[in-house]
């Protein structure tokens, strides 16, 4: 890393680290102030919708926060009177609802605050604060309603807010929306009118798109090419040619939308040429006239410059944001498309690269800064506070399948190293051409912590892209989406977070059912869990469904539409599929789990006639002393770890129905046997692995058969963010002797400390579920000892996991670094240690941050990962004098 660190990024650093964490209502207030005087609820409305939000407030405290259902009689009168707010509204206001979002959303640009904070060279807040959470009651934000007395003091994550921020949402703003917001509309176009109840009882699924729209690419490759002004001009063009009057009233709202955000730009520049004038620092003087210019210029026109490129995009962003929920909007293959702008720069001599770095760093920086708001519920579920704004480098060039590493995939890794913020979030395209240069500049930096950047294979993922229905070159041009979800960027709305599902709640729940016949083998086990399976799938299909009509009719997107590819062209909002792709991610949670449980009952419970020996690895794995395992040795291992099972160990189900029931109360020494004494997914031993690999596709299969509203398919991911650990919470015991309450394994992991063959065979493992059908991204987090990383060794050795895995099929991997004594000490000392960044499943965090659960689990992951890392590479030499064997993984 050749590159001096720069002082402004570490000031910028800790300024962001120094800024609390504000409630940010701006937008809520700016909107809700503009539709209350231009679409005003009628006469009756507000006169019945003032005691029903009373009311519903009152049951939403109870569900909320006493875990207690909504009565179905009041939620069922409930969606009768927002029935009756809907066709009242509908009828009474001439204006088409689309345009009427459109103007609130450039009221909002026309009124938001402006600030340029110190050492700043990208400027732009999607909030009024520094750090700041803002409020959405357009979509979900009613559910923030029975926290909000508690916001400011509440253990994790509060938010400053002032008395009358929390009174206007309270009795204003909340009230206002009541009656017209996705929470409220969505339940009347859902066949279970009960949904309420399921959005946050969250026992068996969540579903996340009422919150608002995100997990997508914006076009910001056209933004740069032709400016607003250009996306304008395609918009008026293709409004000439209108045939519906739903597209007349699309390209009306699209255009009222980019026309204010070109407004917005040059506001911006005003504002920075005014601070210009009265800086008194003759510098940054110099730096703020400079970057007016700048503004002045991007991005309504096209870029010219780098600077110009990076304040392009993120003036861009912000602008988005102000229409859609902060979580996962992302700038896809960023170092393609910023390269020739660096390039010419460099050549021009008009930057060198230090200079390009700490631009870079200052763009990194701002996309530091967005908060997404979460009540104690999604805390739970989503701990952690990313926005989850990805950023994807390296891979190769979709037309000519050359490598496509540029000078922004450097200038990035660096400016990472030298700030070390949770977000953006960094991912790594690595092919077989992947220059060694750039591999090794991608380990140094995540070894440091953090667990950036993660890495993915290209040719496992544009194959299951493919799987979609995606063309080749399409797939060829793959960015993540968010945490780990693959898909196409700038003409697509893949929805990937949209929904999230715990398999263990299935299985468990169908074991401790009575059965009529009884379950007699493995044959009617699978035959039930593949029915409830499919029954909960045609659940979640069933809501998401609903909450997607809900956004087409009630809350399109104009400005995102706008920016993402096909939708000018058909004259379609995003939300009802302009998009040339639309798919819909739903995750399967707790693969690990479940093929644990499924093998205990194959082995023990419904053993094969006769017993028998469990079927055992075709790979190798590093044994617990790092050494190198052949198929005989670590078989020998194996056994001598787990016996032999013949059917004279055999477990009754109704013995463990009793146990689970119990929590393995006065079973203790059964649940030992279950759990050290049984081979587990992520020791590489064959019985977990076939059990995972049928589990996670039948889930892709049973999925695969559901089309999304915008016609697109529903595409399977495997990554929790951390709904393992609400889901586990709520969750009894596991035959895979699991205790309740505990979390369930993360993404596509093995369950905590199951992986204790090394890291090899965890790798392994994965590898061998891993596959084409998995259409919305996988997370594997992989836990490593600092001290096994450290030196040029270290290098060597991330390098040998990394293509050794990826060699064996796997797609995806992240490392996180992770010293036990510094999670430890952050936990009894957080004000030591609040720049501290650690992976959780497919985003990184500060550690401050997270949960106690999601601590503790991470602290068991770093002593986990100390114990299995010692592993020593083909030419290392062992201990004592021993040569350690290394196996190409």
């Amino acid at each position: 890393m050749s590159v001096e660190p720069s002082p402004r990024l570490q000031r910028i650093r800790a300024a962001l680290l120094d800024a609390p964490y504000h409630l940010c209502t701006q937008k809520a207030e700016l909107l809700t102030t503009f539709l209350r005087a231009h679409r005003p609820h009628d006469a009756v409305t507000e006169a019945l919708a003032a005691r029903h939000f009373d009311a519903m407030k009152a049951a939403m405290k109870r569900n909320l926060g006493e875990g207690a259902q909504a009565p179905e009689l009041v939620l069922r009168a409930s969606n009768a009177l927002q029935a009756v707010y809907e066709a009242l509204d509908a009828t009474t206001h001439p204006e088409p609802l689309i345009v009427s979002l459109a103007r609130g959303f450039a009221h909002v640009l026309g009124h938001m605050q402006l600030r340029v904070y110190p050492d700043e060279l990208i400027m732009g807040n999607p909030t009024a604060h520094r750090i700041g959470s803002a409020i959405h009651p357009e979509y979900g934000g009613m559910l923030m309603l029975p926290e909000l007395d508690q916001l400011t003091r509440r253990e994790l994550n509060p938010l400053a807010a002032t008395d009358e921020q929390l009174r206007r949402l309270e009795d204003d703003i909340l009230p206002w929306w009541f009656t017209c917001s996705i929470l409220s509309r969505a339940p009347l176009l859902a066949a279970d009118k009960l949904l309420q109840n399921r959005l946050v009882e969250a026992r068996d699924f969540v579903l996340t798109q009422f919150a608002g729209i995100a997990h997508v690419v914006p076009d910001y490759p056209t933004v740069l090419r032709l400016g607003l002004r250009g996306v304008l001009e395609e918009l008026r063009a293709a409004q000439r040619h209108a045939q519906s009057s739903e597209q007349r009233e699309f390209y009306e709202a699209a255009t009222i939308c980019v026309t204010a955000a070109m407004d917005f730009a040059q506001r911006q520049a005003r504002f920075v040429a005014g601070a210009a004038e009265v800086a008194e620092d003759p510098e940054r003087a110099a730096e703020l006239r400079e970057l007016a210019a700048v503004l002045a210029r991007v991005p309504i026109e096209p870029a010219r410059t780098y600077h110009e490129a990076l304040q392009s995009v993120f003036t861009t962003h912000v602008v988005i944001h102000q229409e859609s929920f902060q979580h996962g909007i992302s700038f896809g293959r960023i170092d393609q498309y910023l390269a020739p702008f660096l390039d010419a720069d460099l050549e021009a001599g008009r930057l060198d690269e230090a200079r390009a770095v700490e631009l870079t760093g200052c763009f990194l920086a701002k996309a530091a800064e967005q908060l997404p708001l979460f009540n104690a519920m999604s805390t739970e579920f989503f701990s952690g506070l990313s926005s989850a704004s990805g950023l994807t480098l390296g891979g190769t060039d979709p037309r000519t399948g050359a490598d496509a590493t540029t000078s922004v995939t450097r200038a990035i890794l660096l400016a990472y190293h030298q700030l070390r913020l949770r977000q953006p979030n960094l991912h790594l395209r690595v092919h077989p051409g992947t220059p060694e240069g750039l591999r090794r500049l991608a380990y140094a930096v995540l070894r440091e912590g953090g667990g950036m950047p993660a890495l993915f294979r290209d040719e496992g993922v544009v194959d299951a892209i493919r799987g979609l229905g995606v063309p080749h070159e399409a797939a060829e041009d793959y960015a993540i989406v968010g945490c780990v979800e693959w898909g196409v960027p700038y003409r697509s709305f893949p929805a990937a977070g949209a929904a999230f599902v715990s398999l263990p709640a299935i299985l468990r729940d169908l074991l401790m059912e009575e059965h009529e016949p009884p379950l007699r083998d493995m044959d009617d086990v699978w035959a039930a869990f593949r029915a409830a399976v499919e029954a909960r799938i045609e659940e979640v299909v069933a809501g998401n469904d609903a909450i997607e009509r809900a956004h087409a009719e009630y809350r399109p997107t104009p400005m995102l539409s706008a920016v993402v590819r096909g939708c000018a062209a058909r004259g379609k909002d995003v939300c009802a599929g302009g998009a040339d792709f639309n798919s819909t991610g739903v995750q399967a949670v707790g693969v690990a789990d479940v093929a644990d449980s499924l093998t205990v009952l194959e082995q023990l419970v419904f053993p094969p006639p006769g017993g028998g020996r469990p079927e055992l690895s075709r790979g190798r794995g590093i044994g617990p002393r790092g050494r190198a395992l052949g198929r005989d040795g670590f078989h020998h291992r194996l056994l001598e770890r787990t016996g032999t099972v013949k059917s004279s160990q055999s477990l009754s189900l109704g013995r463990l129905r009793r146990a689970l029931a119990r929590d393995f109360v006065d079973e203790e020494a059964l649940r030992q046997r279950l759990r050290n004494h049984v081979p587990k997914y992520g020791q590489d031993a064959g019985p977990p692995e076939r059990w995972a690999r049928r589990v996670a596709e039948l889930y892709a299969e049973l999925l695969r058969e559901h089309l999304n509203p915008r016609h697109g398919p529903y595409a399977p991911g495997f990554w929790s963010m951390t709904t393992h650990v609400g889901f586990g919470r709520r969750l009894g015991a596991l035959p895979s002797g699991r205790k309740a309450g505990r979390p369930l394994a993360n993404g596509l992991s093995p369950s905590s400390g199951a992986d204790n063959r090394g890291p090899t065979a965890s790798l392994l493992s994965v590898a061998a579920v891993s596959g084409g059908f998995v259409g919305n991204g996988y997370a594997l987090n992989e836990t490593l000892d600092p001290s096994f990383v450290r030196g040029e060794v270290g290098l060597a050795r991330i390098d040998q996991l990394v293509r050794g895995y990826f060699a064996a099929g796997g797609n995806q991997v992240q490392f996180n670094v992770l010293d036990t004594a510094e999670l430890v000490d952050a936990k009894a000392h957080p004000e030591r240690h609040r720049g501290l960044v650690v992976r959780i499943s497919g985003y990184s965090a500060y550690f401050n941050d997270l949960s106690e659960a999601m601590k503790d689990e991470l602290i068991a992951r770093s002593r986990h990962g100390a114990s299995a890392c010692p592993v020593v590479l083909a030419g290392e030499g062992g201990e004592d004098g021993e040569e350690g064997g290394g196996d190409g993984v």
